[in-house]
């Protein structure tokens, strides 16, 4: 079992999850070039990376997997030798070329993103997608479970990819909600009416159930996702799609909305801001 965790990322995700190991016994040492939070008696904030080199398990929650690459190889290159978890939403093909770079010095990797937003990261709800060799997941699975539910994907980029194709799932449900949403309205439907007829019905999804009353008739906006980082993701789920499937893909469709939906938004825009643009009144 594994008794000090290096944590790499401490924004509005890495922030509520790390808490969770420090209150279930590990000693966390959290890194972040901006974020700052307070040290307790088993979370310590250190100001470079040579002092996380005292860990025996490396969780990255960061922007992206070409991050995530930059900071592994420079821990390798200090002669840390450990289990890598990458929790951010990465690239599988990146992923899996990460593993071929920081394997030389005995080094593993399992990648392990995460879904259910700030709130459920708070709560230590998360579903966690997990990919990887089997006796590296078993290894990890009790220091995840302090942050949510694991769920073994497969191999090594399984959980990267289930992450990816999982937003661009709910993506898709999200812009098709919307679009009834706002029809219906126009129509003369009460949203209060279609939000209750549709989740009794066979259209509802996570954005029926949770995200149109609570962000966008209350018009509050703010489920703490932005569209960049949905974008960033469905974006890497086309790629998949189009390398293992066909070229003449819906995901095409779904990527080019939010793309244009990210270029007209205010940048850091909430991804349920989208509906701004669907129903102007």
């Amino acid at each position: 079992m594994a008794k000090t965790v290096g944590f790499i990322g401490l924004g509005a995700m890495g922030s509520s999850m790390a808490p969770h190991l420090a209150k279930a016994g590990y000693q966390v040492v959290g890194f972040d070039i901006n974020a700052q939070l307070n040290s307790s008696k088993r979370f310590f904030q250190a100001k470079t990376l040579t002092e996380l080199l005292v860990s025996d398990v490396i969780i990255f929650v960061l922007p992206n997997g070409k991050i995530v690459s930059e900071v592994a190889s420079r821990l390798v290159s200090l002669g840390l030798s450990a289990l890598y978890i990458d929790m951010s939403s990465s690239n599988p093909i990146d992923t899996l070329s990460l593993f071929e770079k920081i394997s030389s010095n005995g080094s593993t990797l399992i990648d392990a993103p995460v879904s259910g937003g700030v709130t459920r990261a708070r709560t230590a709800e998360l579903a966690i997608m997990a990919g990887g060799n089997k006796k590296d997941i078993k290894i990890a699975k009790p220091l995840l479970s302090t942050m949510g539910e694991v769920k073994i994907a497969g191999c090594l980029g399984a959980g990267h990819a289930m992450k990816a194709l999982n937003n661009y799932v709910s993506a898709a449900g999200l812009i098709a909600s919307f679009e009834a949403l706002a029809t219906a309205r126009a129509f003369g439907i009460k949203p209060e009416t279609f939000i209750s007829i549709i989740n009794s019905a066979t259209g509802r999804n996570n954005t029926t159930e949770v995200k149109l009353d609570r962000f966008v008739i209350a018009k509050t906006f703010n489920s703490g996702f932005s569209l960049d980082l949905q974008t960033k993701d469905v974006a890497i789920a086309d790629s998949l799609i189009r390398r293992f499937i066909s070229e003449n893909c819906f995901s095409e469709k779904v990527l080019n909305y939010l793309l244009t939906a990210s270029n007209t938004l205010q940048k850091g825009a909430d991804h349920t801001e989208i509906y701004r643009l669907v129903d102007k009144d």
